[in-house]
């Protein structure tokens, strides 16, 4: 008989406030993930006689547990939650954590607000209502989150010590006279489904592997408003596991430039949000499709992919920018 996994410390300390019927319940997401379902969230809140806000807080510490940070050793944990869907009358919830890869730059850190708000996204959300986080954003997290379809109305929720455990903050109290996607002439943002998306293609022979596939699909989905040329850097990674199983990422651009998600670290914090907090990154395939411009995502994503996935080589498909459609 096979013998059940052990959990890490972290992850063990994180269910300890919740009595045994909650934490069965969430100890399901060892291996779906961490996500939890409107229907789950609803049945959570009835049990434990709690309101959304109060059980996204007690969520911070099982979010922290996914974090991997071997350069800061500081763990942080986000939880998001997506938009009312009609005849719900709770969000789904996703959590999110900060991501560190050894031997590169410090920029390709992915923070828990980010990772939070890509693991929404790459579940079809088209926006957020509120985001709890275990520590005050800092400010590049705040312009990330400008660029969201829905910041005008975002809430960030923060531990304290008052009745409620926590105080509600609207984003734009935190970011006051923010420079963002309206100042460059563009109307929604980041998780918009209205936004218009790309025709891309790839070289037909390309087309029919699923791993490029899957990046063009991807890269379908991006988010590039803001063209570096006659055209906006859509982008999308596909990355494969040794099990076969396949993890997308998206290009999210930023009125800002700077706190832009590259797709590499859109796969990589989707592929460590997705399973057991303790599963290694065992990369045996990574693909780029990316429409050439003067800004690309090539060469980072090689450098990264080479610390994170030694070995492993880039396949990189230019695309082929068509006519844009209607999500």
């Amino acid at each position: 008989m096979q013998r059940p996994t052990s959990r890490p410390v972290a992850w063990q300390r994180a269910f300890t406030r919740f009595p045994a019927p909650a934490r069965r319940e969430l100890e399901r997401m060892w291996e779906t993930g961490g996500m939890l379902p409107a229907e789950t969230v609803a049945r959570l809140l009835t049990e434990l006689k709690v309101d959304t806000g109060t059980l996204m807080l007690r969520l911070l510490p099982v979010a922290q547990a996914y974090a991997q940070v071997p350069v800061s050793h500081y763990p942080v944990g986000a939880v998001a939650a997506g938009l009312l869907a009609r005849g719900e009358r709770c969000p789904n919830l996703y959590l999110g954590a900060n991501l560190e890869i050894a031997g590169v730059a410090l920029s390709f850190t992915v923070h828990a607000e980010q990772s939070a708000t890509n693991h929404a996204w790459l579940h079809g959300e088209p926006g957020l209502s509120a985001l709890a986080v275990s520590a005050a954003p800092c400010g590049y997290c705040r312009q990330f989150l400008h660029e969201l379809s829905t910041a005008h109305t975002l809430s960030l929720l923060l531990p304290s010590g008052n009745k409620a455990g926590y105080t509600v903050t609207p984003l734009a109290q935190l970011l006051p006279q923010a420079f963002g996607p309206v100042d460059l002439g563009v109307q929604g943002g980041l998780m918009d489904p209205m936004l218009a998306a790309p025709r891309l293609a790839i070289d037909d022979a390309a087309a029919k592997d699923e791993l490029a596939a899957a990046a063009l699909a991807a890269a379908r989905q991006s988010y590039a408003p803001y063209p570096t040329d006659r055209a906006g850097q859509f982008a999308g990674v596909a990355l494969q596991a040794a099990s076969g199983q396949i993890f997308p990422g998206r290009y999210a651009g930023n009125a800002a430039y700077n706190p832009s998600l590259s797709p590499l670290e859109s796969a990589l914090a989707f592929m460590r949000m997705s399973g057991p907090p303790d599963r290694a990154a065992d990369i045996r395939r990574c693909a780029l499709v990316e429409v050439p411009t003067l800004a690309s995502q090539r060469s980072a994503t090689e450098a990264v992919l080479a610390a994170c996935a030694p070995g492993v080589k880039l396949e990189y498909h230019a695309a082929r920018p068509g006519r844009t459609a209607r999500r």
